[in-house]
């Protein structure tokens, strides 16, 4: 089993997260407090697979949920010129444990989402995956694919689309983006306790929270 770094106190962790957010006015959301849809199997983490920070508590759980599927992780939330280690690293850690997983790039690939049966989100911006996929035409199909309970693990900027609204800091300022998918009724914040107190003080009234201390969290 793999674990994280060091042993860390959760109750005492969510207890100061949440003081931390009462205090700038903000209503937070941990996973206990999730209506789940049964209907959907769409799982969101922080770091996912990505070895390189320790943060691994949701990885026996998506390494447990993708055996015996056929994967295509998308790297669309990095740009082309940018670091899209995160993937190949989901790549490797599938690989050790027996799954075998494609990466592709939807600006590159003639990509049919019908040919996989699971979808690995990996992390970086969210406004960057979107445009990904809209800007190929593919929003449609990635909803039905969403809806009709395809499996998908969304890392990081890959799990904030679940929401219409997720946050941008693509430009270098936090922003409000409209055009993800409706899966969930609040904001969705990967790597919330490692936040800076600036992020925290502009994110919007109503979130649910990611940290990366969690194992998956199920909608």
């Amino acid at each position: 089993m793999m674990a994280i770094k060091e042993s860390l106190d959760i109750t005492k962790i969510e207890e100061e997260l949440t003081n931390r957010l009462e205090s700038a006015g903000i209503n937070i959301s941990f996973d206990d407090e999730l209506v789940h849809n049964n209907a959907l199997n769409i799982y969101l983490t922080s770091y996912g697979l990505d070895t390189r920070y320790g943060f691994l508590n949701s990885y026996d759980s998506i390494i447990s949920i993708l055996k015996n599927h056929n994967v295509v992780i998308i790297n669309n939330a990095k740009l082309e010129s940018e670091d899209r280690t995160t993937a190949d690293v989901a790549k490797s850690e599938m690989k050790k444990n027996g799954i075998e997983a494609k990466v592709i790039d939807l600006n590159h690939s003639r990509f049919k989402i019908s040919d996989y049966d699971a979808l690995y989100l990996s992390g970086g911006e969210p406004k960057y995956l979107m445009d990904a996929i809209i800007n190929n035409n593919l929003y449609d199909d990635f909803n039905e694919f969403f809806k009709n309970g395809g499996l998908v693990i969304g890392q990081s900027a890959g799990a904030m689309i679940f929401n219409h609204e997720y946050l941008d800091t693509s430009t270098g300022t936090l922003r409000v983006q409209d055009n993800g998918f409706d899966f969930n009724d609040k904001i969705i914040v990967p790597h919330f306790e490692h936040l800076p107190n600036n992020i925290v003080k502009s994110l919007p009234k109503d979130i649910l929270v990611i940290k990366d201390i969690d194992d998956l969290i199920k909608l």
